[in-house]
């Protein structure tokens, strides 16, 4: 199997989407995109040959690349995506009654992009050139450090 691009249908199934989200064209038309941002993350030698080169399904190779696309995939639709909605956007509560809806905010948005850019990067970290490693420690959450604070 060749790592990348992954199917549509098997992006489904890792990131756990209905099945009826296949047939959605955001997914089709954002593919070069999520290749373009892996082939602008990692060594090229590693590019070509997750493009070209077959490899058995338990291959750590194969693995890392179809999980990082799948998650740069999703990372690259969800500001996109209708998923259980009444309007647009993605629900975060529903009342009991099903009579409320509150979607993400903008900023909840944001932050979930950045934690699947950050789960990408680091099942990629063994593959990242330069720019991605760079990239992978800007999105690492940072330990709170101490204040000093003195009364004058």
């Amino acid at each position: 199997m060749i790592p990348i691009p992954v199917e549509t249908a098997d992006v489904m199934a890792v990131l756990n989407l209905p099945k009826e989200m296949e047939d959605n064209l955001v997914f089709k038309e954002h593919r070069i995109v999520v290749l373009e941002m892996i082939r602008a993350l990692v060594l090229p030698e590693h590019y070509v040959r997750a493009i070209q080169e077959e490899m058995p399904d338990d291959d750590p190779f194969l693995i890392s690349f179809r999980f990082g696309f799948c998650f740069l995939m999703l990372h690259s639709t969800v500001e996109f995506l209708n998923l259980k909605t009444l309007g647009e956007g993605i629900v975060k509560t529903v009342g009991l009654d099903q009579s409320a809806t509150e979607l993400l905010t903008g900023g909840e948005i944001d932050a979930f992009k950045a934690k699947l850019e950050l789960r990408a990067l680091s099942i990629l970290r063994e593959y990242l050139n330069p720019s991605g490693l760079q990239r992978l420690e800007e999105l690492k959450p940072r330990l709170p450090r101490s204040i000093r604070v003195g009364v004058i």
